[in-house]
């Protein structure tokens, strides 16, 4: 009983204080469109362009960012690296760039440099057809050039 007439008081105050405030729209100089005539200052904290710069610098010394690329090829053997360059020369025309690693014991054939995983499934489909063990990796792609 007494928890309900607490609650009952809470709720009719809670009331009288929402009832009694009116709220009217002021005019403010930041959302009139000619205030500044349509330039806007930018200013940012110190801090934020040094971890900017800092990230750029350790992309630009790993060569690249993580990105998504499509695996075609992954052999050992006495052949493995003449295979894997045959195939690498098969893309040279084509608009995406083929790249031979050698992750040991494998020599290994990647198509692509994605930013985006979605860009790389639609080439996977696209390769599946002469590769059908194509299969999508995460590594560290190339630098978009521009």
């Amino acid at each position: 009983m007494r928890k309900l007439l607490f609650l009952s008081s809470i709720l009719m105050l809670t009331s009288i204080i929402m009832l009694g405030q009116n709220i009217e729209p002021v005019a403010i100089e930041y959302f009139n469109p000619h205030a500044y005539n349509g330039k806007i200052s930018i200013t940012q904290d110190v801090k934020v362009k040094d971890f900017i710069e800092t990230f750029v610098g350790l992309n630009k010394k790993r060569r690249g960012f993580y990105g998504y690329r499509v695996k075609i090829y992954a052999q050992n053997g006495s052949n493995a690296r003449k295979a894997a360059n045959s195939i690498r020369l098969k893309f040279q025309n084509s608009k995406h760039k083929a790249y031979v690693t050698y992750t040991e014991p494998n020599f290994e054939v990647v198509v692509g440099n994605f930013t985006k995983r979605f860009d790389a499934v639609e080439i996977l489909h696209e390769l599946k057809e002469d590769y059908p063990e194509a299969y999508i990796i995460k590594t560290i792609v190339e630098c978009p050039k521009h």
